[in-house]
């Protein structure tokens, strides 16, 4: 076994050698596969640890230096022997792929085919202006009522029912953020023309399409996600407009501002489910018991290490859940500060780890772990609402009978004003990558004002037109994840048909849905949403046939 803590070019490069000249023909194939595969789960190994570390903690300066050690000096080399691999594998004659490897051998030849040498600095370039952007982000904090605050923590007091106090910790927010916008301007001006040389290295006519190829999309085309905007604005705008309305006159306001959107819309004291992160992983691991003893075991897999789940000075954004494929592991990672956004995520990323674990145990290939994004977040948005029904108390979760029906209006009610922000981050990249003159922040500020003026209903920005316009700088994904957004909302289209199913025949939907995981990536796309019981779609009729059962929940039904 390879020291995976400190793991250098020179211990992989004799056994990626070693495969590279070894006798291959079709009677061996499998014995080959699977030797190459433990080696890429012990890189994979190494590179997530490094990054775990360096999220967990980014001023820690041996993390960084680790990290960028893995970016800058084994992961070029490596990809470049993968693509030497690829190439055999790729080339064998009479070797007709198992069932469960035709998708695996699809991907090979699309990687294959856009690989390019002359991209391996570029993308290193690219990884580590990313990790920057985690530097500049956890490197921020306000200070409110005298307390210096993480940007997680001060964001708790948007749910703030004292109206001039909430807008206070909002102005001190943006106000933090404006401070590193010629940082954040600079920093994406930076990656903007190495993604575009990307492709135009790869021979193709932007970067949108490279990054089709990059990720996979084999079963829709940008077109279809220009469709999809279409039809949340035909479908979802309208039924948001109604939920923003009801909420500006459930708070008897003239108009909603944006830091009206967080507090609860009858003005009460804000769900406070938990006070520690240890009493938010135990509270989700009862839910999760209940739910299916079977997730609960794997759930509790996790918090023996496995989970850093608080708020801290210096700690990356966001949250995500990562696999560690040599260990037979995962790990969540998240910013909580005792809200109910936390439980939701906290039953997200736990959603991601149960799909690794069921994808890692069906299928030793490490290729054949997960799924493509587009269904993994099937996984996540799906396990919020098949778990919902258990936050109350009596069910091993955090609230009274009132309190949980509560959560999960709030949990529904964020989970449809999603669909119209995410057409907003999607739409504003299919913008960013197609444009065929120079952005600028200028262009880009512009941009993002049309987006929202067409899918975000009723909140008054007047005098806020700088706040709004800079949103952009706010989308972690678009540093970091460019394209990696639509997914989400493809996925809530499909994790709500699981809910769907599951109001019907709860244990019938909770058995497809598991069904599904454990096909990890061997299926293509539509597949793997039939097996969950759902469908891949982009049209109106999908959104309209959802509608009525939203507005029956969200009580906007008659």
């Amino acid at each position: 076994m390879l020291d995976l803590k400190n793991l250098k070019w020179s211990d992989l490069k004799p056994r990626f050698d070693d495969l590279i000249s070894a006798p291959l023909n079709a009677d061996s194939m499998g014995e080959f596969l699977h030797r190459w595969s433990d080696l890429e789960k012990q890189l994979n190994e190494s590179v997530n640890l490094a990054y775990r570390a360096r999220t967990e903690n980014t001023v820690d300066a041996e993390a960084a230096e680790r990290y960028e050690r893995l970016v800058t000096e084994v992961q070029p080399q490596a990809k470049a022997a993968a693509q030497a691999l690829r190439d055999r594998v790729l080339s064998v004659p009479g070797y007709k792929p198992r069932d469960d490897e035709s998708d695996l051998f699809r991907r090979f030849a699309a990687q294959r085919d856009l690989y390019r040498e002359a991209n391996l600095p570029v993308e290193t370039e690219l990884a580590l202006l990313a990790a920057r952007y985690d530097e500049i982000v956890g490197a921020m904090s306000v200070t409110l009522d005298g307390a210096t605050l993480t940007m997680a923590a001060a964001l708790q007091r948007l749910e703030n029912t004292v109206r001039v106090e909430r807008e206070a910790a909002w102005r001190e927010i943006m106000a933090r953020f404006a401070q590193d916008r010629s940082a954040l301007d600079e920093l994406f001006l930076r990656m903007l023309p190495l993604r575009r040389q990307l492709a135009t290295n790869a021979g193709l006519s932007d970067y949108r399409e490279f990054m089709w190829r990059a990720y996979g999309r084999f079963d829709y085309r940008p077109e279809d996600c220009l469709a999809f905007h279409t039809a949340i604005e035909a479908e979802i705008v309208p039924l948001a407009r109604k939920l923003l309305e009801r909420r500006r006159v459930w708070l008897s306001l003239n108009e909603l501002r944006p830091w009206d959107l967080d507090v609860d819309p009858l003005n009460r004291a804000p769900l406070r489910p938990f006070d520690t992160p240890e009493e938010l992983e135990a509270g989700v691991s009862r839910m999760m018991h209940q739910l299916d003893p079977a997730l609960g075991k794997d759930f509790d897999l996790l918090r023996e290490g496995s989970l850093d789940l608080g708020s801290r000075a210096n700690k990356a954004p966001g949250g995500y859940c990562e696999f560690f494929p040599v260990s037979g592991r995962p790990y969540i990672f998240m910013n909580a500060v005792g809200t109910h956004d936390d439980v939701n995520t906290l039953l997200h990323e736990s959603g991601h780890s149960f799909h690794a674990l069921a994808s890692s145990r069906a299928h030793n290939l490490v290729w054949n772990h997960w799924s493509p994004m587009e269904f993994a977040e099937v996984g996540s948005m799906a396990m919020e609402l098949l778990a919902a029904p258990y936050l109350e108390e009596g069910h091993g979760g955090f609230y009274g009978h009132e309190e949980a029906g509560r959560a999960r209006a709030s949990h529904l009610e964020g989970a449809v004003l999603f669909l119209p922000y995410m057409a907003v981050v999607d739409a504003f990249q299919h913008w960013l990558y197609t444009t065929p003159e120079d952005v600028t922040p200028t262009s880009m500020d512009a941009q993002w004002t049309r987006l929202w003026e067409r899918f975000m209903p009723v909140t008054d920005w007047s005098g806020l037109e700088t706040q709004r316009a800079s949103g952009w700088q706010r989308k972690q994904h678009i540093f970091q994840n460019p394209f990696y957004y639509v997914e989400y909302g493809l996925s809530q289209v499909g994790a709500f048909q699981v809910w769907r199913n599951s109001l019907s025949d709860a244990p019938a939907a909770l058995a497809a849905y598991r069904a599904a995981l454990t096909l990890g990536y061997t299926r293509p796309l539509p597949e793997l949403y039939r097996a969950a019981g759902a469908r891949l779609a982009f049209d109106r009729e999908m959104l309209a046939s959802l509608r009525p059962l939203l507005e029956e929940h969200l009580g906007l039904a008659g």
